[in-house]
């Protein structure tokens, strides 16, 4: 039992319940709830939001109206309880994929069709603006951490973001697609878990979170960008898509997003490190100072920000 348990989980429980930690997110915090009711055994997954997440400008309605609607394609777990202290869902019985499984051609592909699924369904009401999350972001960090450095290279993306990146990419978006929130369940079913930053955004910000979250090689990236085409454009459901030129999702322009993604990793880093000093947020932070620099010299350097 966790100290002073939230009220929407005691209110949806009998008097005996049980919660175990769930190991995997950062930013808040995840149980398994079990409990007896009628000779029935039942499990459900709790998620009790934390104080650092109306801080990074989520919305907890946008959270729910998305998993909503993946759950009802069945991509997400469905909702049984929604509060503002958090939410209770159904329970999936899987795993995560460990670092072998995750390079599988079989995996790619279906990781590829989930995502092409995703990005075909209807807009949610609410949009991600990169440049407005970054300058939030940005707003939001201590004065002591802001670098020239650091300034530069948030100047250096939102140019990227506003000049550089195919128009055509609105869709609807996970924001945050790393390996702990894909679960595999009963007949190898893939799930898509954690929708607190969901939103309608750039298709190509979903494909570049993989390939870094994911550390694909070269050959993989290029297996899931085949098929992920394939997939979006056989199913694509729009009528304005039949008078327009099919999507091709190049690697090209995933190196440009991968730039916008890590300029976001960086900075959603210094601002958790800053709330409660852990660290781990300061060894993320550290990690992604060095990747986004690299990452920005070789756009230079191979002239893709032009």
């Amino acid at each position: 039992m966790i100290k002073n348990t939230p009220e929407f989980i005691t209110e949806f429980c009998p008097e005996e319940f049980s919660l175990t930690p769930v190991l995997g997110g950062l930013s808040n915090y995840n149980y398994r709830l079990e409990f007896q009711r009628d000779g029935v055994d039942y499990c459900y997954f709790v998620r009790q939001l934390s104080a650092a997440y109306s801080t990074m400008d989520n919305n907890v309605a946008h959270e729910f109206s998305a998993q909503a609607q993946a759950a009802s394609i069945d991509l997400a777990p469905k909702i049984i309880v929604e509060h503002k202290q958090g939410m209770i869902c159904d329970w999936i019985a899987g795993q995560h994929w460990g670092p072998s499984a995750q390079c599988r051609d079989e995996n790619i592909e279906k990781v590829a069709q989930l995502v092409a699924t995703l990005h075909q369904q209807p807009l949610p009401n609410h949009h991600l603006d990169m440049t407005e999350r970054l300058q939030h972001y940005y707003q939001t960090v201590d004065g002591e951490f802001k670098t020239e450095q650091l300034e530069q290279q948030l100047a250096f993306v939102i140019n990227l973001i506003q000049q550089h990146l195919p128009r055509n990419r609105l869709v609807f978006c996970h924001h945050d697609m790393n390996p702990l929130n894909f679960i595999e369940g009963a007949q190898t079913k893939l799930y898509l878990l954690d929708w607190e930053f969901a939103a309608a955004g750039h298709g190509d910000f979903d494909i570049a979170t993989l390939f870094q979250t994911f550390a694909w090689q070269a050959e993989q990236q290029a297996l899931f960008l085949k098929y992920y085409n394939q997939y979006y454009n056989k199913h694509h459901p729009t009528e304005q898509f039949l008078t327009q030129i099919p999507t091709q999702v190049t690697p090209a322009q995933i190196d440009r997003m991968a730039v916008v993604v890590e300029m976001m990793t960086l900075l959603w880093c210094i601002v958790m490190y800053q709330q409660d000093k852990e660290t781990t947020y300061l060894t993320l932070w550290q990690q992604s100072e060095r990747a986004i620099a690299d990452k920005i010299s070789r756009l230079i350097s191979e002239n893709l920000a032009n």
